[in-house]
């Protein structure tokens, strides 16, 4: 008799798989009980948990991808999917490019990489897009962020630098500089090692205001430099020290950084630094060593798909909303902004909404702001919104990377009459069916439309990264505060328990475009629509 060789799926089936993704789960979603009915986003999954629950998955032999759980939402659709799509032989891997040093790079090239340059990977097109508005635009603020805190513990400098070089070994990201002109394409250099990119002030007073004084005065003198691409860190960090705590802020810019490597860099830089103080080494798990060059190739992959190109432009093929064609190019001065808080007993019953509708809290508060903008406009049957998507690659340890790996894209709700839920429900479909092209870049989008695909972007922000600083020992961190400026005209950022200061909506806007009490009717809009969503549930 043959015998026949069989997957890791068909040797567990379906009922141990079950068990199998139930606890997978109930540990990457802290700890809720999980039934095999459970929709996995209605628990509230996002993506940065969703690649945790891949990689989870993939680790114990068993193929899954990211747009498995995206279409098969609950443990017991999973199982039965995972199981009855099990190979009866083993996949053999694909080969890969080639490795070495600048292998993503033409021959010529490689030989002009500089002495120093660990590796030499081709710029991705979000980074010579932001560099490209950054320099005709001629403003240093533009893309350009600071993150400051303040932590209750001793500062040693030497310690903190020593922190800090190890910060930078650990990530490529912070020892990269990019070179636009001396190669056949923009190029990113990642050198073997930089200088810790640190200034130090001493205060002898305790009092916390003079420490938060200096540093936000460091912090507007130091959004005003210009940053020369060609020389790395591209990324600055200072101090100031007084009896007993220390204020740090940390500068870099949107080329080499997202959100949420902002939260990684800091919980990895205070565990170093922690366990520094203890005379301890750090013992972090390692980001997966071939993240960047993994991102470069998918995204290149894309660029060559008239798939993808052919799904956002059914997406984006809509009048735009708030500015007539040719009335905004380029980056936009949004240096104005309007907040709202979102109070936690409405947060609660959105997240009771969501899992009752099936769907994701981001979904819902998606709905949510497409109900805004129907009523703030007037459009009541076709809204176009940008919405930021994370592009990480599905890697084991993805989430520990740090980089751009982020876009913008956009999303069409052509049936506003429905309820909230049912608009959650379309959002939460868009996000299934947009999952493989969502690393497809803006520029492409834009270039086919032959104008801006959207005008109003939403931003849907929940840092649970933050999370892991419960876990260092001896430091405690307060006083939160962020600057930053985007490049589009109107952008609405959701973000979710901002460091302990509950949720907020933050609208930020070019008043050159926009005055104040038209933004303002918006956020009454965007309000009215979370409360009515929120009683959904009531």
């Amino acid at each position: 008799m043959n015998e026949r060789n069989t997957s890791p799926m068909e040797q567990t089936g379906a009922r141990d798989l079950t068990t199998l993704l139930t606890g997978i789960w109930s540990e990457r979603l802290g700890g809720q009980e999980v039934t095999p009915e459970d929709d996995f986003y209605a628990l509230g999954g996002d993506s940065l948990i969703a690649l945790r629950v891949v990689t989870d998955v993939q680790e114990q032999g068993i193929p899954m991808t990211l747009k498995d759980l995206l279409f098969h939402p609950t443990v017991a659709e999973l199982a039965e999917f995972l199981a009855a799509s099990a190979p009866a032989q083993p996949t053999a891997a694909a080969a890969g490019p080639a490795e070495g040093r600048g292998a993503l790079l033409d021959a010529g090239d490689r030989v002009l990489v500089p002495a120093g340059v660990a590796e030499a990977l081709p710029a991705s097109a979000l980074q010579v897009g932001i560099i490209y508005l950054c320099e005709t635009s001629g403003d240093p603020e533009l893309y350009h962020s600071i993150i400051g805190w303040e932590t209750v513990a001793d500062f040693d400098e030497n310690l903190f630098r020593e922190a800090l070089t190890e910060l930078c070994d650990r990530h490529a990201a912070l020892r990269t500089s990019f070179d636009l002109g001396t190669y056949s394409e923009s190029v990113q250099l990642q050198w073997a090692h930089v200088e810790p990119p640190l200034t130090v002030e001493h205060l002898g007073d305790d009092n916390p205001d003079k420490g938060r004084e200096s540093i936000r005065r460091w912090s507007r003198e130091g959004l005003t430099l210009p940053i020369d691409w060609s020389q790395a860190p591209l990324f600055r960090c200072h101090v100031v020290a007084q009896p007993g705590s220390f204020h740090v802020a940390i500068a870099s810019h949107h080329a080499i950084i997202d959100g949420w490597s902002y939260g990684r860099v800091i919980v990895d830089l205070l565990d170093l630094y922690a366990a520094k103080l203890r005379g301890e080494s750090a013992t972090l798990p390692e980001p997966p060593a071939t993240g960047e060059r993994d991102f470069i190739i998918a995204e290149r992959e894309l660029v060559a798909s008239g798939e993808a190109a052919d799904f956002w432009h059914r997406q984006a093929d809509s009048e735009p909303l708030l500015f007539a064609r040719g009335q905004f190019h380029g980056a936009a001065n949004a240096v104005a902004n309007v907040e709202f808080t979102v109070d936690g007993t409405v947060l609660d019953r959105l997240r009771t909404a969501a899992r009752t509708a099936g769907t994701s809290l981001k979904s819902l508060t998606l709905a949510a702001h497409a109900r805004a903008l129907s009523a703030w406009t007037g459009r009541g049957d076709d809204v176009v919104t940008g919405v930021v998507v994370n592009t990480r690659p599905e890697r084991p340890g993805a989430d520990l990377m740090v980089g751009l790996y982020l876009n913008t894209v956009p999303l069409r709700f052509d049936a506003l009459g429905a309820g909230l839920p049912e608009l959650a429900r379309q959002a939460h479909a868009w996000e299934r069916e947009s999952a493989p092209y969502r690393a497809l870049p803006l520029a492409r989008i834009e270039s086919r439309l032959g104008r801006p695909p959207f005008d109003v972007v939403f931003n849907y922000m929940n840092f649970h990264v933050y999370e892991d600083l419960d876990s260092v020992p001896g430091l405690e961190t307060r006083s939160w505060w962020v600057r930053g400026k985007p490049s589009f005209p109107f952008r609405v950022d959701f973000e979710v328990d901002a460091g302990g200061a509950g949720s907020r909506i933050s609208v930020a806007y070019d008043p050159a475009l926009l005055d104040e009490a038209r933004v303002q009717e918006y956020a009454r809009c965007f309000e009215a629509a979370l409360t009515a969503a929120a009683g959904e549930s009531a």
